[in-house]
Protein backbone atom coordinates (compact mmCIF):
# COMPACT_ATOMS: atom_id res chain seq x y z
CA UNK A 1 0.00 0.00 0.00
CA UNK A 2 1.37 3.42 -0.99
CA UNK A 3 1.57 5.73 2.00
CA UNK A 4 0.91 9.41 1.28
CA UNK A 5 3.23 11.73 3.14
CA UNK A 6 1.61 14.24 5.44
CA UNK A 7 3.28 17.12 3.57
CA UNK A 8 1.36 16.15 0.42
CA UNK A 9 -1.83 15.74 2.40
CA UNK A 10 -1.45 19.26 3.77
CA UNK A 11 -0.38 20.58 0.36
CA UNK A 12 -3.37 19.04 -1.44
CA UNK A 13 -5.64 20.32 1.32
CA UNK A 14 -4.30 23.82 0.73
CA UNK A 15 -4.89 23.46 -3.02
CA UNK A 16 -8.48 22.34 -2.42
CA UNK A 17 -9.14 25.21 -0.01
CA UNK A 18 -7.63 27.76 -2.39
CA UNK A 19 -9.64 26.47 -5.37
CA UNK A 20 -12.83 26.51 -3.34
CA UNK A 21 -12.12 30.01 -2.08
CA UNK A 22 -11.30 31.24 -5.61
CA UNK A 23 -14.50 29.72 -7.00
CA UNK A 24 -16.54 31.16 -4.14
CA UNK A 25 -15.05 34.64 -4.61
CA UNK A 26 -15.54 34.47 -8.40
CA UNK A 27 -19.16 33.36 -8.15
CA UNK A 28 -19.94 35.85 -5.42
CA UNK A 29 -18.26 38.67 -7.36
CA UNK A 30 -20.08 37.78 -10.59
CA UNK A 31 -23.47 37.59 -8.92
CA UNK A 32 -22.86 40.80 -6.97
CA UNK A 33 -21.62 42.73 -9.97
CA UNK A 34 -24.44 41.45 -12.19
CA UNK A 35 -27.01 42.42 -9.57
CA UNK A 36 -25.28 45.78 -9.19
CA UNK A 37 -25.36 46.50 -12.93
CA UNK A 38 -28.91 45.22 -13.30
CA UNK A 39 -29.99 47.40 -10.38
CA UNK A 40 -28.41 50.43 -12.03
CA UNK A 41 -30.06 49.69 -15.37
CA UNK A 42 -33.41 49.14 -13.65
CA UNK A 43 -33.15 52.46 -11.84
CA UNK A 44 -32.19 54.26 -15.06
CA UNK A 45 -34.99 52.62 -17.01
CA UNK A 46 -37.50 53.49 -14.30
CA UNK A 47 -36.54 57.19 -14.36
CA UNK A 48 -36.74 57.35 -18.13
CA UNK A 49 -40.02 55.41 -18.13
CA UNK A 50 -41.63 58.01 -15.87
CA UNK A 51 -40.37 60.77 -18.13
CA UNK A 52 -41.71 59.06 -21.25
CA UNK A 53 -45.03 58.28 -19.55
CA UNK A 54 -45.51 61.92 -18.70
CA UNK A 55 -44.82 62.89 -22.31
CA UNK A 56 -47.13 60.36 -23.98
CA UNK A 57 -49.94 60.55 -21.44
CA UNK A 58 -51.65 63.61 -23.03
CA UNK A 59 -51.80 61.88 -26.42
CA UNK A 60 -53.20 58.73 -24.84
CA UNK A 61 -55.76 60.76 -22.96
CA UNK A 62 -56.82 62.78 -26.05
CA UNK A 63 -56.82 59.75 -28.33
CA UNK A 64 -54.16 61.17 -30.64
CA UNK A 65 -52.63 57.75 -31.14
CA UNK A 66 -50.90 58.67 -34.43
CA UNK A 67 -48.54 61.03 -32.60
CA UNK A 68 -47.42 58.33 -30.15
CA UNK A 69 -45.30 56.29 -32.58
CA UNK A 70 -43.38 59.31 -33.90
CA UNK A 71 -42.94 60.67 -30.42
CA UNK A 72 -41.45 57.34 -29.17
CA UNK A 73 -38.89 57.37 -31.94
CA UNK A 74 -37.83 60.92 -31.06
CA UNK A 75 -37.62 60.21 -27.33
CA UNK A 76 -35.70 56.94 -27.93
CA UNK A 77 -32.94 58.81 -29.76
CA UNK A 78 -32.68 61.33 -26.92
CA UNK A 79 -32.41 58.79 -24.08
CA UNK A 80 -30.78 55.94 -26.09
CA UNK A 81 -33.36 53.41 -25.03
CA UNK A 82 -35.95 51.42 -26.94
CA UNK A 83 -39.45 52.65 -26.12
CA UNK A 84 -42.69 50.75 -26.67
CA UNK A 85 -46.17 52.14 -25.94
CA UNK A 86 -48.96 49.57 -25.50
CA UNK A 87 -52.64 50.16 -24.81
CA UNK A 88 -54.56 48.38 -22.17
CA UNK A 89 -55.47 45.62 -24.64
CA UNK A 90 -51.81 44.82 -25.39
CA UNK A 91 -51.84 46.43 -28.82
CA UNK A 92 -48.58 48.19 -29.65
CA UNK A 93 -49.28 51.87 -30.30
CA UNK A 94 -45.71 52.96 -30.82
CA UNK A 95 -42.23 51.49 -30.93
CA UNK A 96 -38.92 53.24 -31.42
CA UNK A 97 -37.37 50.43 -33.50
CA UNK A 98 -40.24 48.60 -35.23
CA UNK A 99 -43.48 49.35 -37.08
CA UNK A 100 -46.26 48.99 -34.51
CA UNK A 101 -48.63 47.64 -37.10
CA UNK A 102 -46.42 44.68 -37.75
CA UNK A 103 -45.87 43.84 -34.13
CA UNK A 104 -47.88 41.18 -32.32
CA UNK A 105 -50.02 41.73 -29.29
CA UNK A 106 -47.91 42.23 -26.11
CA UNK A 107 -50.57 41.43 -23.56
CA UNK A 108 -48.82 38.11 -22.70
CA UNK A 109 -45.49 39.68 -21.92
CA UNK A 110 -44.58 39.26 -18.22
CA UNK A 111 -43.70 42.89 -17.65
CA UNK A 112 -46.89 44.02 -19.51
CA UNK A 113 -49.04 41.74 -17.36
CA UNK A 114 -47.46 43.17 -14.23
CA UNK A 115 -48.00 46.78 -15.43
CA UNK A 116 -51.63 46.11 -16.42
CA UNK A 117 -52.24 45.21 -12.80
CA UNK A 118 -51.06 48.70 -11.81
CA UNK A 119 -47.51 47.74 -10.76
CA UNK A 120 -44.07 48.21 -12.23
CA UNK A 121 -43.15 45.14 -14.26
CA UNK A 122 -39.62 43.94 -15.02
CA UNK A 123 -38.27 40.93 -16.89
CA UNK A 124 -35.10 39.77 -18.59
CA UNK A 125 -35.44 37.52 -21.60
CA UNK A 126 -34.23 36.83 -25.08
CA UNK A 127 -35.70 39.09 -27.71
CA UNK A 128 -36.64 37.28 -30.90
CA UNK A 129 -36.89 40.61 -32.66
CA UNK A 130 -33.42 41.89 -31.71
CA UNK A 131 -31.84 38.45 -31.21
CA UNK A 132 -30.28 39.27 -27.85
CA UNK A 133 -30.98 39.30 -24.11
CA UNK A 134 -32.97 42.36 -23.10
CA UNK A 135 -34.17 43.94 -19.88
CA UNK A 136 -37.71 45.15 -20.06
CA UNK A 137 -39.32 47.62 -17.61
CA UNK A 138 -42.98 48.59 -17.92
CA UNK A 139 -45.03 51.10 -15.92
CA UNK A 140 -48.77 51.77 -16.22
CA UNK A 141 -50.19 55.04 -17.61
CA UNK A 142 -53.02 55.83 -15.20
CA UNK A 143 -56.06 58.09 -15.54
CA UNK A 144 -58.72 58.34 -12.89
CA UNK A 145 -57.27 55.26 -11.26
CA UNK A 146 -57.59 53.22 -14.40
CA UNK A 147 -54.82 51.85 -16.63
CA UNK A 148 -55.17 53.29 -20.12
CA UNK A 149 -51.80 52.18 -21.48
CA UNK A 150 -48.31 50.87 -20.76
CA UNK A 151 -44.97 52.58 -21.23
CA UNK A 152 -42.20 50.02 -21.68
CA UNK A 153 -38.51 50.74 -21.97
CA UNK A 154 -35.85 48.11 -22.78
CA UNK A 155 -32.08 47.91 -22.98
CA UNK A 156 -29.82 45.16 -24.30
CA UNK A 157 -27.65 43.40 -21.64
CA UNK A 158 -24.59 43.17 -23.90
CA UNK A 159 -22.70 45.72 -21.81
CA UNK A 160 -23.54 43.85 -18.64
CA UNK A 161 -22.28 40.60 -20.20
CA UNK A 162 -19.10 42.29 -21.36
CA UNK A 163 -18.38 43.73 -17.95
CA UNK A 164 -19.17 40.41 -16.20
CA UNK A 165 -16.92 38.56 -18.66
CA UNK A 166 -14.17 41.05 -17.89
CA UNK A 167 -14.75 40.53 -14.18
CA UNK A 168 -14.57 36.76 -14.77
CA UNK A 169 -11.26 37.17 -16.54
CA UNK A 170 -9.85 39.39 -13.80
CA UNK A 171 -11.14 37.01 -11.14
CA UNK A 172 -9.63 33.95 -12.87
CA UNK A 173 -6.27 35.68 -13.37
CA UNK A 174 -6.24 36.90 -9.77
CA UNK A 175 -7.29 33.53 -8.44
CA UNK A 176 -4.65 31.78 -10.57
CA UNK A 177 -1.93 34.13 -9.37
CA UNK A 178 -3.10 33.82 -5.79
CA UNK A 179 -3.22 30.05 -6.19
CA UNK A 180 0.36 29.89 -7.47
CA UNK A 181 1.61 32.13 -4.65
CA UNK A 182 -0.49 30.29 -2.08
CA UNK A 183 0.72 26.94 -3.36
CA UNK A 184 4.34 27.95 -2.88
CA UNK A 185 3.62 29.37 0.55
CA UNK A 186 1.47 26.33 1.39
CA UNK A 187 4.14 23.88 0.32
CA UNK A 188 6.78 25.69 2.39
CA UNK A 189 4.40 25.90 5.33
CA UNK A 190 3.53 22.22 5.03
CA UNK A 191 7.23 21.29 4.93
CA UNK A 192 7.93 23.57 7.87
CA UNK A 193 5.06 21.99 9.84
CA UNK A 194 5.98 18.42 8.92
CA UNK A 195 9.77 18.72 9.42
CA UNK A 196 9.52 18.31 13.22
CA UNK A 197 7.21 15.37 12.58
CA UNK A 198 9.78 13.81 10.23
CA UNK A 199 12.47 14.45 12.82
CA UNK A 200 10.28 12.74 15.43
CA UNK A 201 9.77 9.76 13.12
CA UNK A 202 13.52 9.41 12.52
CA UNK A 203 14.23 9.89 16.21
CA UNK A 204 11.64 7.27 17.11
CA UNK A 205 13.44 4.80 14.82
CA UNK A 206 16.75 5.61 16.51
CA UNK A 207 15.15 5.21 19.95
CA UNK A 208 13.77 1.84 18.85
CA UNK A 209 17.34 0.80 17.99
CA UNK A 210 18.57 1.96 21.42
CA UNK A 211 20.08 5.38 20.56
CA UNK A 212 18.92 8.13 22.95
CA UNK A 213 21.63 10.70 22.18
CA UNK A 214 19.89 12.85 19.53
CA UNK A 215 17.29 15.52 20.29
CA UNK A 216 14.76 17.41 18.15
CA UNK A 217 15.45 21.12 17.65
CA UNK A 218 12.54 23.20 18.92
CA UNK A 219 12.04 26.00 16.34
CA UNK A 220 8.74 27.48 17.50
CA UNK A 221 6.51 27.86 20.51
CA UNK A 222 3.33 26.60 18.84
CA UNK A 223 1.72 23.19 19.23
CA UNK A 224 4.33 21.54 16.98
CA UNK A 225 7.12 23.10 19.04
CA UNK A 226 5.45 22.00 22.26
CA UNK A 227 5.09 18.50 20.79
CA UNK A 228 8.81 18.46 19.89
CA UNK A 229 9.73 19.63 23.38
CA UNK A 230 7.46 17.02 24.94
CA UNK A 231 9.00 14.37 22.68
CA UNK A 232 12.49 15.35 23.88
CA UNK A 233 11.33 15.13 27.49
CA UNK A 234 9.75 11.76 26.78
CA UNK A 235 13.05 10.57 25.25
CA UNK A 236 14.96 11.61 28.38
CA UNK A 237 12.44 9.95 30.69
CA UNK A 238 12.39 6.84 28.52
CA UNK A 239 16.19 6.73 28.58
CA UNK A 240 16.19 7.08 32.37
CA UNK A 241 13.52 4.43 32.83
CA UNK A 242 15.18 1.98 30.44
CA UNK A 243 18.48 2.57 32.24
CA UNK A 244 16.76 1.96 35.57
CA UNK A 245 15.08 -1.18 34.25
CA UNK A 246 18.40 -2.38 32.83
CA UNK A 247 20.17 -1.75 36.13
CA UNK A 248 17.38 -3.49 38.05
CA UNK A 249 17.53 -6.41 35.62
CA UNK A 250 21.30 -6.65 35.96
CA UNK A 251 21.05 -6.44 39.74
CA UNK A 252 18.37 -9.12 39.76
CA UNK A 253 20.47 -11.27 37.43
CA UNK A 254 23.51 -10.76 39.67
CA UNK A 255 21.47 -11.65 42.75
CA UNK A 256 20.01 -14.73 41.08
CA UNK A 257 23.46 -15.74 39.88
CA UNK A 258 24.91 -15.44 43.37
CA UNK A 259 22.01 -17.26 45.02
CA UNK A 260 22.97 -20.86 45.76
CA UNK A 261 19.35 -21.97 45.58
CA UNK A 262 18.00 -22.90 42.20
CA UNK A 263 15.32 -20.50 40.90
CA UNK A 264 12.99 -21.22 37.99
CA UNK A 265 9.93 -19.24 36.91
CA UNK A 266 7.24 -20.05 34.36
CA UNK A 267 4.51 -17.87 32.86
CA UNK A 268 0.80 -18.58 32.61
CA UNK A 269 1.41 -20.46 29.35
CA UNK A 270 3.73 -22.85 31.24
CA UNK A 271 6.84 -21.58 29.45
CA UNK A 272 10.14 -20.99 31.27
CA UNK A 273 10.89 -17.26 31.73
CA UNK A 274 13.58 -17.38 34.43
CA UNK A 275 16.40 -19.85 34.94
CA UNK A 276 19.35 -18.98 37.20
CA UNK A 277 22.86 -20.43 37.08
CA UNK A 278 22.39 -22.52 40.24
CA UNK A 279 19.57 -24.50 38.67
CA UNK A 280 21.61 -24.83 35.48
CA UNK A 281 24.12 -26.82 37.52
CA UNK A 282 21.43 -28.69 39.43
CA UNK A 283 19.57 -29.84 36.33
CA UNK A 284 22.61 -29.87 34.05
CA UNK A 285 20.78 -27.66 31.54
CA UNK A 286 21.72 -24.61 29.50
CA UNK A 287 19.75 -21.48 30.31
CA UNK A 288 19.59 -20.45 26.64
CA UNK A 289 18.04 -23.79 25.72
CA UNK A 290 15.52 -23.65 28.57
CA UNK A 291 14.10 -20.11 28.22
CA UNK A 292 10.89 -20.02 26.19
CA UNK A 293 10.24 -23.76 26.32
CA UNK A 294 7.44 -25.53 28.16
CA UNK A 295 8.66 -26.39 31.66
CA UNK A 296 7.68 -30.04 31.28
CA UNK A 297 10.04 -30.20 28.29
CA UNK A 298 12.90 -28.85 30.41
CA UNK A 299 12.29 -30.58 33.75
CA UNK A 300 12.17 -34.34 33.45
CA UNK A 301 10.61 -34.95 36.86
CA UNK A 302 6.92 -35.65 37.31
CA UNK A 303 6.85 -34.67 41.00
CA UNK A 304 8.37 -31.24 40.36
CA UNK A 305 6.11 -30.64 37.36
CA UNK A 306 3.07 -31.61 39.40
CA UNK A 307 4.15 -29.25 42.21
CA UNK A 308 4.37 -26.32 39.78
CA UNK A 309 0.90 -27.07 38.41
CA UNK A 310 -0.56 -27.37 41.92
CA UNK A 311 0.89 -23.97 42.90
CA UNK A 312 -0.85 -22.37 39.88
CA UNK A 313 -4.14 -24.21 40.39
CA UNK A 314 -4.38 -23.83 44.19
CA UNK A 315 -3.05 -20.25 44.08
CA UNK A 316 -0.92 -20.70 47.21
CA UNK A 317 2.53 -21.78 48.34
CA UNK A 318 3.34 -25.44 47.81
CA UNK A 319 6.31 -27.08 49.59
CA UNK A 320 7.72 -30.53 49.08
CA UNK A 321 10.91 -32.56 49.45
CA UNK A 322 12.01 -34.12 46.19
CA UNK A 323 14.77 -36.53 45.30
CA UNK A 324 16.41 -35.90 41.94
CA UNK A 325 19.09 -37.94 40.18
CA UNK A 326 21.41 -35.44 38.47
CA UNK A 327 23.11 -37.99 37.99
CA UNK A 328 23.94 -38.35 41.68
CA UNK A 329 21.05 -38.58 44.06
CA UNK A 330 20.25 -35.21 45.62
CA UNK A 331 17.48 -34.12 47.95
CA UNK A 332 15.80 -30.73 47.44
CA UNK A 333 13.29 -28.75 49.44
CA UNK A 334 11.13 -27.07 46.79
CA UNK A 335 8.94 -24.01 47.43
CA UNK A 336 6.56 -23.21 44.55
CA UNK A 337 4.72 -19.89 44.80
CA UNK A 338 2.20 -18.47 42.28
CA UNK A 339 3.01 -15.07 40.75
CA UNK A 340 -0.05 -12.89 41.30
CA UNK A 341 -1.00 -9.90 39.16
CA UNK A 342 -4.08 -7.72 38.65
CA UNK A 343 -5.29 -10.13 35.98
CA UNK A 344 -4.88 -13.19 38.22
CA UNK A 345 -2.10 -15.78 38.28
CA UNK A 346 0.55 -14.84 35.72
CA UNK A 347 2.96 -17.68 36.48
CA UNK A 348 4.80 -19.68 39.11
CA UNK A 349 8.27 -19.28 40.64
CA UNK A 350 9.98 -22.24 42.29
CA UNK A 351 13.01 -22.20 44.58
CA UNK A 352 15.01 -25.41 44.94
CA UNK A 353 17.12 -25.64 48.10
CA UNK A 354 19.69 -28.43 48.13
CA UNK A 355 19.32 -30.16 51.50
CA UNK A 356 21.37 -33.21 50.59
CA UNK A 357 24.15 -32.31 53.05
CA UNK A 358 21.63 -31.36 55.74
CA UNK A 359 19.94 -34.74 55.35
CA UNK A 360 23.34 -36.42 55.39
CA UNK A 361 24.31 -34.57 58.56
CA UNK A 362 20.98 -35.41 60.12
CA UNK A 363 21.55 -39.05 59.31
CA UNK A 364 25.06 -38.83 60.74
CA UNK A 365 23.70 -37.19 63.89
CA UNK A 366 21.17 -39.96 64.37
CA UNK A 367 23.86 -42.55 63.81
CA UNK A 368 26.20 -40.68 66.15
CA UNK A 369 23.63 -40.60 68.94
CA UNK A 370 22.91 -44.26 68.39
CA UNK A 371 26.62 -45.11 68.38
CA UNK A 372 27.35 -43.07 71.51
CA UNK A 373 24.42 -44.69 73.26
CA UNK A 374 25.65 -48.12 72.23
CA UNK A 375 29.26 -47.38 73.16
CA UNK A 376 28.23 -46.13 76.58
CA UNK A 377 25.68 -48.85 77.20
CA UNK A 378 28.13 -51.74 76.67
CA UNK A 379 30.66 -50.84 79.41
CA UNK A 380 27.94 -49.52 81.69
CA UNK A 381 26.04 -52.79 81.38
CA UNK A 382 29.19 -54.71 82.24
CA UNK A 383 29.98 -52.43 85.19
CA UNK A 384 26.42 -52.64 86.47
CA UNK A 385 26.39 -56.40 86.10
CA UNK A 386 29.61 -56.98 87.99
CA UNK A 387 28.60 -54.51 90.72
CA UNK A 388 25.35 -56.45 91.22
CA UNK A 389 27.36 -59.67 91.29
CA UNK A 390 29.63 -58.28 93.97
CA UNK A 391 26.65 -57.00 95.96
CA UNK A 392 25.04 -60.41 95.76
CA UNK A 393 27.97 -61.95 97.66
CA UNK A 394 30.82 -62.16 95.22
CA UNK A 395 32.58 -59.42 97.15
CA UNK A 396 33.33 -62.03 99.83
CA UNK A 397 34.71 -64.41 97.23
CA UNK A 398 38.41 -63.85 97.59
CA UNK A 399 39.15 -65.79 94.44
CA UNK A 400 36.95 -63.67 92.06
CA UNK A 401 36.25 -60.32 93.71
CA UNK A 402 39.53 -58.77 92.64
CA UNK A 403 39.04 -60.03 89.09
CA UNK A 404 35.57 -58.49 88.99
CA UNK A 405 36.94 -55.21 90.26
CA UNK A 406 39.64 -55.27 87.59
CA UNK A 407 36.94 -55.79 84.93
CA UNK A 408 34.93 -52.90 86.36
CA UNK A 409 38.07 -50.75 86.35
CA UNK A 410 38.77 -51.71 82.72
CA UNK A 411 35.26 -50.75 81.59
CA UNK A 412 35.40 -47.54 83.65
CA UNK A 413 38.69 -46.68 82.00
CA UNK A 414 37.09 -47.41 78.63
CA UNK A 415 34.23 -45.07 79.49
CA UNK A 416 36.69 -42.45 80.61
CA UNK A 417 38.66 -42.75 77.36
CA UNK A 418 35.45 -42.55 75.32
CA UNK A 419 34.31 -39.44 77.11
CA UNK A 420 37.75 -37.86 76.83
CA UNK A 421 37.83 -38.56 73.09
CA UNK A 422 34.32 -37.12 72.64
CA UNK A 423 35.20 -33.98 74.57
CA UNK A 424 38.46 -33.58 72.69
CA UNK A 425 36.75 -34.06 69.33
CA UNK A 426 34.07 -31.55 70.27
CA UNK A 427 36.66 -28.96 71.36
CA UNK A 428 38.68 -29.45 68.17
CA UNK A 429 35.60 -29.03 65.97
CA UNK A 430 34.49 -25.89 67.82
CA UNK A 431 38.08 -24.55 67.81
CA UNK A 432 37.99 -24.28 71.59
CA UNK A 433 41.43 -25.88 71.81
CA UNK A 434 44.10 -23.36 70.95
CA UNK A 435 46.82 -24.59 68.65
CA UNK A 436 50.36 -23.77 69.77
CA UNK A 437 51.92 -23.71 66.32
CA UNK A 438 55.66 -24.17 66.22
CA UNK A 439 58.28 -24.94 63.62
CA UNK A 440 58.89 -28.63 64.14
CA UNK A 441 61.12 -31.35 62.73
CA UNK A 442 58.82 -34.15 61.59
CA UNK A 443 61.48 -36.86 61.75
CA UNK A 444 62.22 -36.13 65.39
CA UNK A 445 58.49 -36.17 66.14
CA UNK A 446 58.02 -39.52 64.38
CA UNK A 447 60.98 -41.09 66.21
CA UNK A 448 59.53 -39.91 69.51
CA UNK A 449 56.15 -41.49 68.75
CA UNK A 450 57.78 -44.78 67.67
CA UNK A 451 59.72 -44.79 70.94
CA UNK A 452 56.46 -44.51 72.91
CA UNK A 453 54.94 -47.44 70.94
CA UNK A 454 58.12 -49.55 71.07
CA UNK A 455 56.74 -52.12 73.48
CA UNK A 456 53.59 -52.84 71.42
CA UNK A 457 55.61 -52.99 68.18
CA UNK A 458 58.16 -55.41 69.67
CA UNK A 459 55.41 -57.66 71.08
CA UNK A 460 54.07 -58.24 67.53
CA UNK A 461 57.52 -58.39 65.98
CA UNK A 462 56.86 -55.57 63.46
CA UNK A 463 59.55 -53.81 61.48
CA UNK A 464 59.26 -50.03 61.23
CA UNK A 465 60.95 -48.09 58.43
CA UNK A 466 61.38 -44.32 58.27
CA UNK A 467 61.83 -42.85 54.78
CA UNK A 468 62.42 -39.13 55.13
CA UNK A 469 64.50 -36.96 52.77
CA UNK A 470 67.63 -35.56 54.38
CA UNK A 471 66.65 -31.96 53.56
CA UNK A 472 62.96 -32.26 54.47
CA UNK A 473 61.62 -28.76 55.32
CA UNK A 474 60.20 -28.09 58.77
CA UNK A 475 56.45 -27.68 59.21
CA UNK A 476 54.37 -25.29 61.29
CA UNK A 477 52.22 -27.34 63.65
CA UNK A 478 51.25 -28.05 67.25
CA UNK A 479 53.74 -30.74 68.44
CA UNK A 480 51.34 -32.29 70.98
CA UNK A 481 48.44 -32.54 68.49
CA UNK A 482 50.66 -33.89 65.72
CA UNK A 483 52.07 -36.47 68.12
CA UNK A 484 48.48 -37.55 68.80
CA UNK A 485 47.82 -37.86 65.04
CA UNK A 486 50.93 -39.99 64.47
CA UNK A 487 50.24 -42.07 67.58
CA UNK A 488 46.69 -42.89 66.43
CA UNK A 489 47.79 -43.88 62.93
CA UNK A 490 50.82 -45.89 64.08
CA UNK A 491 48.79 -47.56 66.84
CA UNK A 492 46.14 -48.64 64.29
CA UNK A 493 48.84 -49.92 61.95
CA UNK A 494 50.36 -51.90 64.80
CA UNK A 495 47.05 -53.38 65.97
CA UNK A 496 45.62 -54.31 62.54
CA UNK A 497 48.83 -55.73 61.09
CA UNK A 498 49.49 -59.44 61.74
CA UNK A 499 52.69 -60.41 63.60
CA UNK A 500 56.01 -59.72 61.95
CA UNK A 501 54.54 -57.14 59.65
CA UNK A 502 56.16 -54.10 58.12
CA UNK A 503 55.21 -50.50 58.80
CA UNK A 504 56.70 -47.70 56.71
CA UNK A 505 56.57 -44.00 57.51
CA UNK A 506 57.39 -41.82 54.50
CA UNK A 507 57.56 -38.06 54.02
CA UNK A 508 57.14 -36.47 50.55
CA UNK A 509 57.77 -32.84 49.60
CA UNK A 510 54.67 -31.73 47.62
CA UNK A 511 55.76 -28.16 47.00
CA UNK A 512 53.56 -26.10 49.31
CA UNK A 513 52.85 -29.04 51.62
CA UNK A 514 54.59 -32.03 53.22
CA UNK A 515 52.74 -35.33 52.87
CA UNK A 516 53.21 -37.99 55.58
CA UNK A 517 52.32 -41.57 54.64
CA UNK A 518 51.96 -44.49 57.07
CA UNK A 519 51.63 -47.78 55.22
CA UNK A 520 51.43 -51.32 56.58
CA UNK A 521 51.13 -54.91 55.46
CA UNK A 522 48.00 -55.47 57.54
CA UNK A 523 44.64 -57.03 56.82
CA UNK A 524 43.52 -54.13 54.63
CA UNK A 525 40.11 -52.49 54.32
CA UNK A 526 37.38 -53.23 51.74
CA UNK A 527 36.78 -50.43 49.25
CA UNK A 528 33.18 -49.79 50.35
CA UNK A 529 34.33 -48.72 53.83
CA UNK A 530 36.97 -46.18 52.76
CA UNK A 531 34.65 -43.11 52.19
CA UNK A 532 33.30 -43.36 55.75
CA UNK A 533 36.44 -44.43 57.56
CA UNK A 534 37.06 -41.01 59.18
CA UNK A 535 33.48 -40.74 60.54
CA UNK A 536 32.92 -41.00 64.27
CA UNK A 537 32.32 -44.50 65.62
CA UNK A 538 32.60 -45.98 62.15
CA UNK A 539 34.23 -49.39 62.35
CA UNK A 540 35.01 -51.93 59.66
CA UNK A 541 34.92 -54.78 62.15
CA UNK A 542 33.11 -53.63 65.29
CA UNK A 543 33.77 -56.74 67.32
CA UNK A 544 37.51 -56.71 66.62
CA UNK A 545 37.75 -52.96 67.27
CA UNK A 546 36.18 -53.32 70.67
CA UNK A 547 38.40 -56.32 71.38
CA UNK A 548 41.42 -54.17 70.64
CA UNK A 549 40.12 -51.41 72.89
CA UNK A 550 39.28 -48.76 70.31
CA UNK A 551 36.66 -46.09 70.88
CA UNK A 552 35.92 -45.55 67.16
CA UNK A 553 36.88 -41.86 67.43
CA UNK A 554 40.62 -42.02 66.72
CA UNK A 555 40.48 -41.44 62.95
CA UNK A 556 37.83 -38.71 63.38
CA UNK A 557 40.18 -36.92 65.80
CA UNK A 558 43.04 -37.35 63.31
CA UNK A 559 40.96 -35.83 60.52
CA UNK A 560 39.90 -32.77 62.50
CA UNK A 561 43.37 -32.06 63.92
CA UNK A 562 44.85 -32.16 60.40
CA UNK A 563 42.06 -29.93 59.05
CA UNK A 564 42.66 -27.38 61.82
CA UNK A 565 46.30 -27.29 60.65
CA UNK A 566 45.11 -26.58 57.09
CA UNK A 567 45.87 -30.08 55.77
CA UNK A 568 43.96 -33.02 54.34
CA UNK A 569 43.69 -36.71 55.19
CA UNK A 570 43.18 -39.76 53.00
CA UNK A 571 43.46 -43.54 52.84
CA UNK A 572 44.25 -46.20 50.28
CA UNK A 573 43.72 -49.84 51.02
CA UNK A 574 42.98 -53.30 49.64
CA UNK A 575 41.96 -56.37 51.59
CA UNK A 576 44.96 -58.57 52.54
CA UNK A 577 47.30 -56.09 50.83
CA UNK A 578 47.65 -53.59 53.63
CA UNK A 579 46.65 -49.95 54.04
CA UNK A 580 48.19 -46.52 53.55
CA UNK A 581 46.99 -43.55 55.58
CA UNK A 582 48.32 -40.15 54.65
CA UNK A 583 47.91 -36.52 55.60
CA UNK A 584 49.40 -33.18 54.51
CA UNK A 585 50.76 -30.25 56.49
CA UNK A 586 51.71 -26.80 55.17
CA UNK A 587 55.40 -26.00 55.23
CA UNK A 588 56.86 -23.54 57.68
CA UNK A 589 57.26 -20.39 55.51
CA UNK A 590 60.49 -19.53 57.32
CA UNK A 591 62.10 -22.96 56.96
CA UNK A 592 65.03 -23.37 54.62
Amino acid sequence: MIRTKIVWKLFLTYIGLIVICALTVGIFSTVSLRNYYLGGITSNLKSNAHLVRNLVKPDLSSGKLSNIDSQTKILSKEIGTRITIVDKEGIVLGDSQEDPGRMENHADRPEIKEALSGKTGRSIRYSNTLKMDMMYLAIPVMQNGQVMGITRLSLPLTEVRTKIAYIHKITILGASLATVVALGIGFMTARMITKPLRDMTNLASEIASGDFTRKIKVRSGDEIGQLAQTFNQMTEELKTKIQTITEDRNEMRAVLTSVIEGVIAIDKDERVILFNSAIEEMLNLSRDKAIGKFFWEVIRNNELNTLLKEAAEKRKLQTKELTLFLPQEKIFEVHALPIKSEEGISGVVAVLHDITEIKKLEKMRIEFVANVSHELRTPLTSIKGFIETLKDGAIDDSENNRRFLNIIETHAERLNNLIDDLLQLSRIESREIGMELQSINLRELVENVISNLKEAVEQKGHTIEIDFPANLPRVKADPEKMEQVLSNLLDNATKFTPEKGRICIRAIDKGKDIQIEISDTGIGIPQKHLPRLFERFYRVDKARSRELGGTGLGLAIVKHIVQVHGGKVGVESKPDKGSKFFFTLPKNPFSS
